[in-house]
């Protein structure tokens, strides 16, 4: 892994964490700051880490309420929003999922 690499995912992680913590603690902070925050890592994290893309799509394939939820928020939302959400379908998850239940039938 190249150092830039690592620079990237280290701020990602940051940016999700800190983000993380502002979001329900009662300090004089907007509390939008937190949400964006974490947006933001979140966004980061989805283009440069597979490991983090996959968790986040087999999140919402185990949430299937989330699905509907994020697909009605982008419409409104910023390109980058648009695009991490759409890396994060869980339509991948779907397909090995009926693939596994097709090989445990056989």
């Amino acid at each position: 892994m190249t150092v830039q690499k690592f620079l990237i995912l280290a701020g990602g992680w940051i940016l999700t964490v800190v983000g993380l913590l502002l979001t329900p603690l009662p300090v004089p902070l907007p509390f939008p700051l937190g949400i964006g925050l974490f947006l933001i890592g979140c966004a980061i994290l989805t283009t440069h880490s597979k490991m983090f893309r996959r968790w986040i799509q087999h999140l919402r394939h185990r949430n299937s309420w989330l699905t509907p939820w994020l697909e009605y928020f982008t419409k409104r939302a910023p390109a980058q929003v648009k695009a991490m959400v759409h890396r994060t379908r869980p339509h991948a998850v779907h397909r090995h999922a009926r693939i596994r239940a097709r090989r445990d039938e056989a």
